[in-house]
C-alpha cells in the first residue's frame, strides 16, 4: 500500500491534534514495513523533520498552499495523484475529490454538543465539512467508544463502519527519579496542583479556579496552582476568574510547554486535576497516570472510559464537589500513592505502537 497522512498539524503546537498526528507516525514508523510506504503531506516539510526522524519507507512531501481553504481540495488531491497513493488518512475534514478512497480520524463532536464554545468560523467550517468527509470515507476512527457512538448518533453511521483505535501516553511521560532537580517555569514553586489544556471554555479552568480558592481559603493549601496551555478563543474567563478571586500571586499561567516540561510538571505536582467538560478521549489524564502523578477527573463524556479506575472521579461542574476531591487527595498521602500505582498500571494498558497496528489494520480493511 501507498498510504498519504495528512501532517499539516505537526510544528503547529495545536495540542492534542499535533499529538496524535506525531506518535500514529512515531508508531508507523516502528512497525515492519511489509511492504507498505507512506507520504506525509505537510505545508511545512522541515517542522516535520525537525519533530519526528522517519525511514525510508516515509516520503514528506510539501503541499502548496497552506492555507487549509486551498490546501485542501486543491493541494492534497494534486499531491496524492503525484505520489500515486492508494489511500489518504485525514482527521477531521477530507479534500472533496481526493482522488483515492479516504480514513477519516474523528476526535470528538464537541462542535455540534457545545457549538458557543467555538468561533464562528470554526463552528461554520467543521459543521459543514465533517459531516461530508465521515460519510464519504472508506472508514472512520473514533479514538473512544464515546466517540464512536457519538457519530453514530449525530451523523448516522454504521457502527461496522467505525473502528475505535484508542491514543496513548507518549514514551516520554515516565517517572524521573531526579525530578526534584529539574527546573520549573519561571514562577511556579512547590507544592502545586496543575492543569492542563489550552484556556478554552471547554476546558472548564475557571470551575477549576474557583474549586482552588475553596481549597486555599477554606482548606489552608499553601500552594500555587499551575495551568499549562496557550490561550485559545474566549480564553478570558479563566484570567477572569484570577482576578475576581484576588488569587494572581497564586494561579500560574505556563502558556503553551514542550513535553520535557511537561513532563517535569507531571512528576512534581502533588496532583493533576482534569475539569474538562466534554472529551473525546483525555490524551492528559495518560500523560499524567504515566509520570505517576494522581489525578482528578471529571465524571462526563469519554474521561471515565480513559481514565478507569486509576483516577478520582466527580461532576466537575461544581466547584465545591472539585474542591472536596482535591483535598482528599492532598489530605491523604496513601490515597495518592494508591491512584500513582493504579496511574502508572492503566497507562501501562495503551501504547502508540498498539494505536499504530490498530490504524494500519483499517488501512488493509479499506483496501481489502
Amino acid at each position: 500500500m501507498n498510504i498519504a497522512i495528512d501532517g499539516h498539524v505537526i510544528g503547529e503546537r495545536e495540542s492534542g491534534n499535533e499529538t496524535y498526528a506525531l506518535n500514529l507516525l512515531r508508531g508507523l514508523a516502528g512497525l515492519p514495513a511489509d511492504g507498505n510506504h507512506y507520504a506525509v503531506l505537510t505545508p511545512r516539510p522541515q517542522a516535520l523533520r525537525d519533530r519526528v526522524s522517519l525511514p525510508d519507507d516515509f516520503q514528506i512531501l510539501r503541499v502548496w498552499p497552506a492555507t487549509s481553504v486551498l490546501r485542501i481540495p486543491l493541494g492534497m488531491p494534486l499531491a496524492i495523484r503525484a505520489a500515486r497513493c492508494d489511500l489518504l488518512h485525514v482527521t477531521y475534514i477530507a479534500p472533496p475529490r481526493p482522488g483515492c478512497p479516504t480514513i477519516v480520524t474523528v476526535h470528538d463532536l464537541s462542535y455540534l454538543a457545545h457549538p458557543e464554545w467555538l468561533s464562528a468560523r470554526v463552528r461554520f467550517v467543521l459543521s459543514t465539512l465533517v459531516a461530508r468527509s465521515v460519510r464519504a470515507a472508506a472508514r472512520v476512527i473514533a479514538i473512544s467508544d464515546f466517540t464512536k457512538q457519538d457519530l453514530v448518533a449525530r451523523y448516522g453511521l454504521a457502527p461496522d463502519k467505525i473502528a475505535v483505535v484508542p491514543l496513548a501516553a507518549g514514551m516520554e511521560f515516565a517517572p524521573l527519579p531526579d525530578a526534584a532537580s529539574r527546573p520549573l517555569p519561571g514562577g511556579v514553586r512547590e507544592p502545586f496542583i496543575l492543569g492542563v489544556g489550552n484556556l478554552e471554555p471547554r476546558k472548564n479552568l475557571a470551575t477549576l479556579i474557583d474549586a482552588f480558592a475553596e481549597l486555599v481559603r477554606q482548606r489552608s493549601f499553601a500552594g500555587q496552582l499551575v495551568i499549562a496551555g496557550k490561550a485559545k478563543y474566549r480564553s478570558q474567563e479563566a484570567a477572569g476568574a484570577v482576578a475576581r478571586l484576588g488569587l494572581e500571586d497564586r494561579v500560574v499561567f505556563t502558556g503553551f510547554v514542550d513535553d520535557a516540561t511537561l513532563r517535569i510538571l507531571y512528576n512534581r505536582a502533588a496532583l493533576f486535576v482534569y475539569p474538562s467538560l466534554y472529551e473525546g478521549f483525555g490524551l492528559p489524564l495518560l500523560e499524567a497516570m504515566a509520570s505517576g502523578c494522581p489525578v482528578v477527573a471529571n465524571q462526563a463524556t469519554a474521561i471515565p472510559e480513559t481514565a478507569g479506575d486509576a483516577a478520582i472521579l466527580v461532576d466537575a461542574s461544581s466547584a465545591a464537589k472539585l474542591a472536596q476531591a482535591m483535598a482528599r487527595v492532598l489530605g491523604d498521602p496513601d490515597l495518592a500513592r494508591g491512584l500513582s500505582r493504579k496511574g502508572l498500571a492503566r497507562a501501562s494498558m495503551f501504547s502508540w505502537l498498539r494505536t499504530a497496528e490498530l490504524t494500519r489494520r483499517v488501512y488493509e480493511d479499506s483496501l481489502a
